[in-house]
């Protein structure tokens, strides 16, 4: 049979039929997965509350810890990949019994939110707290590949983790208002309850997930147990194995030949580390710019539920307008709430007027919309990144891209968390000022406002500044995948189109000629 004979027929779909329970049971898996961001804006204000931490140490804590599980994604990648090479991966299976593995994780990091230990203590727990996440969302997220061929099935899966992501977002700090209004936002037992609560309610939900979902077999994931067993037999070859580390590292960062990648990764990168730095330090600037409780504070944190609804109109915008114009869109308005939250900071001495407050909810809509989009856009933009790759390399590197990409997540994430804690501690803040009901120095209230307003204006504009220079759009795409197919179907480099060639050059940065591995012509 010939390959165009193969490709003319669609096959069955495999894998069993995805239900809407399924679907459901499997989100459950992402509840915890959007919830999981929302921790840190409780953490580094118990931790120099109530821990005596210095903020300098919380964040340190933070960007260490985070940094180190950059190296931990790749690690349970490759292990998720390959645990049916085990005995214990094909007893237990290779993806969901790393998530059942988080589970009790997960429980032993409610220690974050007890007082009175040591500062390696807190290290320790908070960089268990990172792991887990890896640990759990790296195989969680390949699960829908495995479950189904079934576009549909595949679609309801993704559609449904996202709803439950969204609203998690909203359900944590809604839900932390309400205790810290019940129990009180100056008592250390406040956190430890509420926190215990929502963490232990993410075990319970990873677990649902585990028990709502499947994998492939080893059969059906082309493990063959006999060939492992006899290649076990076989001596170790050191240099061998070190040649495979090297081969996965030069793998990783070979994605950044692609001029495309290299500029989506720096809008990625610059727009969620500052909105990381924004849910962390967003407490302080309520407590000291704003002199508002932290209960008002994690409520208006919950209004990220308008963003959800608002999703299938990004996907709108999105189509009609392209990236360029959808990142100009997001980041004009995004600067723009960021101002209105620096003028309600200049008036905060009205903040008891109906005027000031309902202006206070109006600019939180406002920014929660365009942060939400923030995130929105760049993933987006990112399974078009393939295709750039593919007129480079010849193949689809997908998964490649996505593991570098999240690499580079966590590194600039832990990085952004040293900053501001650093920041803040060389400018006189004041650790035990909230629960002794002390002001902060001003010095200090400038510092907080400066990082939440003025360092993520800045991070954004950068990012915007970087996307008026990004040349994939719908319409280069399509050059793109039309040269692809071209080549494919046995079309000789020497005959492209100079448009076409062009587009080529400005997408991936490489000249054409070095494109697509071809024999001599």
């Amino acid at each position: 049979m010939t390959q165009q004979a193969t490709t003319s027929q669609a096959s069955a779909p495999k894998g069993r039929k995805i239900t809407l329970l399924n679907a459901v049971g499997y989100a459950f898996g992402d509840f915890y997965g959007g919830g999981f961001g929302q921790i840190a804006t409780y953490l580094t204000l118990f931790w120099t509350t109530f821990a005596g931490l210095k903020v300098a140490q919380a964040g340190s804590i933070v960007g260490i810890a985070t940094m180190l599980a950059a190296f931990s994604a790749l690690v349970f990648g490759t292990l998720s990949d390959s645990l049916y090479k085990y005995k214990i991966g094909r007893k237990f299976g290779r993806r969901r019994f790393l998530i059942l593995l988080g589970v009790p994780l997960l429980l032993v990091t409610i220690l974050m939110f007890v007082p009175g230990m040591p500062f390696w203590a807190y290290f320790v727990v908070y960089a268990l707290w990172i792991i887990a996440n890896q640990l759990i969302m790296t195989p969680y997220s390949v699960l829908p590949n495995e479950m189904t061929t079934d576009f549909n099935g595949r679609t309801m899966l993704s559609t449904t983790r996202m709803l439950f992501s969204g609203i998690s977002t909203a359900v944590v700090p809604l839900g932390m208002a309400a205790f810290l209004k019940a129990l009180g936002d100056k008592q250390s037992s406040s956190y430890t309850i509420s926190m215990g609560c929502f963490i232990a309610l993410f075990a319970v939900c990873v677990f649902i997930a585990y028990k709502s979902t499947w994998e492939l077999t080893p059969e059906e994931a082309g493990f063959d147990e006999v060939a492992i067993e006899a290649q076990k037999k076989e001596a170790f070859d050191f240099g061998k194995w070190l040649k495979g580390v090297g081969d996965i590292f030069v793998g990783y960062f070979s994605t950044l030949r692609n001029k495309t990648f290299r500029k989506h990764i720096l809008i990625y990168l610059l727009g969620q580390s500052f909105l990381d730095i924004f849910g962390q330090v967003w407490l302080f600037f309520v407590l000291y710019n704003l002199n508002k409780p932290v209960a008002f504070g994690s409520a208006l944190l919950g209004m990220a539920l308008i963003g959800e609804p608002l999703k299938p109109v990004f996907g709108w915008l999105f189509a009609k307008l392209g990236p360029r114009k959808m990142f100009s869109l997001n980041f004009a308005g995004a600067i723009i709430g960021l101002l209105g939250l620096w003028g309600l900071w200049q008036t905060a001495a009205q903040n008891e007027t109906s005027a000031w407050n309902a202006m206070l909810y109006v600019v939180m809509v406002w920014w929660l919309i365009f942060r939400a989009m923030t995130w929105f856009i760049p993933w987006n933009v990112f399974p078009f990144i393939p295709d750039v790759d593919m007129i480079m390399a010849g193949e689809n590197r997908g998964g490649l891209y996505i593991g570098f990409q999240q690499f580079a997540r966590k590194i600039t994430a832990g990085l952004s968390a040293m900053a501001w804690g650093w920041f803040l501690g060389a400018n006189g803040f004041v650790e035990d000022a909230f629960k002794a009901g002390k002001p902060q120095p001003d010095q200090a209230v400038n510092a907080i406002g400066t990082v939440l307003v003025w360092w993520i204006i800045a991070g954004l504009a950068i990012a915007w500044i970087i996307s008026f220079t990004l040349k994939l759009d719908k319409k280069t795409d399509a050059v793109l995948l039309k040269e692809i197919d071209r080549l494919q179907n046995g079309g000789k480099k020497a005959d492209v189109d100079p448009e076409t060639k062009k587009v080529v050059e400005q997408l991936t940065g490489v000249k054409y000629e070095k494109c697509w591995p071809q024999t001599a012509e």
